[in-house]
């Protein structure tokens, strides 16, 4: 079985590389974005399976990234993870994301979210 590709986008190179090392460990394929701006660029050429999405990133944020890779016919289905310190309600933009991962978001919820966004894809 082909490894599931995950695009893990954080502007924080710690928590993207530890999330990263984390998915790696389970199994999956990972991709790396530290901006939103690059996150696209990278799902548009490299076509994840699912992504892990921080929202608040200077430049681009979270939110308009994936609605960019959405726009995108090929990242249409996508599932996108919601992955945010914010504990408010997203509003209407919470229709974009599979699931919203509150951090700190043990591994294993986050993982669980992973596997069932894909499964539902």
């Amino acid at each position: 079985m082909t490894p599931r590709r995950v695009l893990v986008v954080d502007d924080y190179d710690d928590a993207r590389e530890l999330l990263g090392l984390i998915l790696k460990h389970v199994g999956f394929q990972v991709l790396l974005a530290a901006n939103g701006a690059d996150a696209v660029e990278i799902a548009r050429r490299e076509h994840p399976d699912v992504v892990v999405m921080d929202l608040f990133m200077p430049g681009m944020d979270g939110i308009e990234a994936t609605r960019q890779i959405k726009a995108d016919p090929a990242g249409r289905q996508v599932p996108v993870i919601a992955y945010t310190a914010r504990t408010t309600p997203l509003g209407e933009t919470e229709q974009l994301f599979s699931g919203v991962c509150i951090k700190p978001c043990p591994p294993d919820r986050l993982i669980a979210m992973l596997n069932a966004a894909l499964e539902a894809a």
